[in-house]
């Protein structure tokens, strides 16, 4: 991707936020006196008052407080406050509507895998405003009441790592991730409604090297240190396809091309590489085989507030920026298999998620099984932290990049706040986390057998809608690389998250 291209980018997203603003402004003075409903760094929802939130970054008034949704945190389970606005949003619609206004109903777990609200800022910044903010929420709005909601992270990130086996020892780039669910119609009387899942992605390395480099290969090691970096440059698309729910919500259904890790694997505390553990383990399980760009199905079914499960198929090995029926052959395919159970108070501890992922793959190989654990716990009902673990194992050919691994570390809400330093930053977040891999199956020479890695990381919310993260990561005994000694990897990256 070029400069051209950086900015072409930048000019329509200005252009068509502009074209909004005004809507954006002149009906915030009419919103009544109430909350509006955010999301925490843990995936909570925040209430604030309309008297502490910019008259400019309100909804306005064809939008309303009753449309306002917050965003959503993939891996936690929607909260009473948001399934309860999410409601009031539906109130008075009947019958069949296209490009309706609102979401679908969907039960808590599957409202966080697939769907995205309509509100960008987040609370508790640093500063309360930017200028440009009002034009992305103006926008986000008003393109929410003809059933378009997405969530667009952008990304500026800095990489300087020591003891590299080859390549740069610093690299910079710029990632665009772009998730998008295009309501198409709701049926309120047979409980269906169906809408277009779609998800762009586009990198650039910015310098030489970063265009051709990336910090897995040049440390030679099974995890990737720079976890949403692609090998791919320019853009792809990971997902494009038809989604549907069925039993008002309980029963959702995806067929298309499709980004499994779209949907399986979620995890509030560690998932997204934009807010929180940049490190590939510590975003996804590595031994699961998470297809993306191929033909697949998904099929999900929450019966109970508490529990749920999901199946997914897929087939195919395009790889980034091709099309899912490049070299297709039906010998590359996997099914896969969630089965999870999300108390809002588990033993008093608070909300927690438990989840078990057997997996069957082929590889142009045998055909190898595997079974991984996702676990999410919050510390305490009132408390600012939580744990999680991935742990799973799987056959050698089978496996995506480890045969076995366990991913597992602790996250702080707010600390600077907690720590009476800085009360009005109650939104960033602290983590850190531990990793141990075995590799899959691998025409590389293998000099270690168990590869380790720390990462610990700060999320700052510098305004609504930008975040600053540094993160620092030690990786020792790298599986492709001869020296057993620690290689060191310090990250500073930028987020844009509209």
């Amino acid at each position: 991707m070029t400069r051209r291209t950086l900015t072409l980018i930048w000019g329509i997203a200005l252009a068509v936020s502009t074209a909004n603003v005004f809507a954006a402004d002149h009906g915030s003075t009419n919103a009544p006196l109430s909350e509006i409903l955010y999301t925490d760094s843990l995936g909570r929802t925040v209430k604030a008052s309309t008297n502490d939130v910019p008259k400019n970054l309100q909804p306005p008034a064809d939008t309303g407080l009753k449309r306002q949704i917050p965003s959503v945190t993939k891996g936690t389970s929607l909260t009473g406050e948001a399934r309860q606005r999410n409601e009031q949003s539906r109130e008075g619609e009947t019958g069949l509507r296209f490009l309706p206004g609102f979401q679908p109903p969907l039960m808590p777990y599957l409202a966080s895998q697939n769907e995205h609200g309509n509100t960008a800022i987040r609370h508790g910044a640093l500063m309360p405003i930017f200028p440009l903010e009002p034009l992305v929420q103006g926008t986000k709005y008003w393109l929410s009441e003809y059933g378009l909601r997405y969530s667009l992270q952008q990304t500026f990130t800095y990489v300087s790592m020591s003891d590299v086996e080859n390549g740069d020892s610093s690299l910079a780039f710029y990632t665009f991730d772009l998730e998008t669910k295009w309501a198409i119609f709701n049926d309120r009387a047979s409980g269906t409604a169906g809408w277009i899942s779609a998800q762009v992605e586009a990198q650039n390395g910015l310098g030489t090297g970063a265009q051709t480099q990336d910090a897995k290969s040049n440390l030679g090691s099974i995890t990737d240190p720079t976890g949403i970096w692609s090998s791919q440059e320019g853009f792809r698309v990971p997902e494009l396809a038809w989604q549907q729910s069925f039993r008002d919500g309980e029963v959702v259904a995806v067929a298309g091309m499709i980004s499994q890790r779209n949907y399986f694997d979620g995890n509030a505390y560690a998932h997204s590489g934009r807010s929180e553990f940049i490190n590939s383990a510590l975003i996804h399980s590595m031994v699961m085989p998470l297809a993306q760009y191929n033909f697949g199905v998904n099929l999900q079914f929450q019966p109970h507030d508490e529990w749920y499960a999901m199946a997914g198929a897929s087939a195919g090995q395009a790889t980034a920026g091709y099309t899912p029926w490049t070299d297709f052959e039906w010998s590359t395919w996997s099914l896969i298999g969630e089965f999870g159970y999300a108390p809002s108070n588990f033993c008093g501890f608070g909300p927690g998620i438990y989840r078990v992922q057997p997996f069957v793959a082929e590889k142009g190989g045998p055909t190898q099984g595997g079974l991984c654990f996702n676990l999410q716990q919050q510390l305490g009902a009132q408390s600012p932290f939580g744990w999680f673990g991935r742990f799973g194992f799987g056959g050698s050919k089978a496996s995506s990049g480890a045969s076995a691994q366990i991913a597992s570390g602790f996250v702080m809400h707010a600390p600077l706040m907690h720590a009476s330093l800085v009360p009005k930053l109650n939104n960033d977040l602290l983590g850190m986390g531990f990793i141990w891999s075995q590799p899959s199956a691998t025409t590389k020479t293998v000099y270690h057998d168990n590869e380790y890695g720390v990462e610990t990381f700060y999320t700052l919310q510098l305004t609504p809608t930008l975040r600053l993260q540094p993160d620092l990561q030690v990786v020792w005994d790298r599986a492709f690389n001869s020296d057993s000694g620690p290689a060191t990897v310090f990250q500073l990256q930028v987020v844009l998250a509209w």
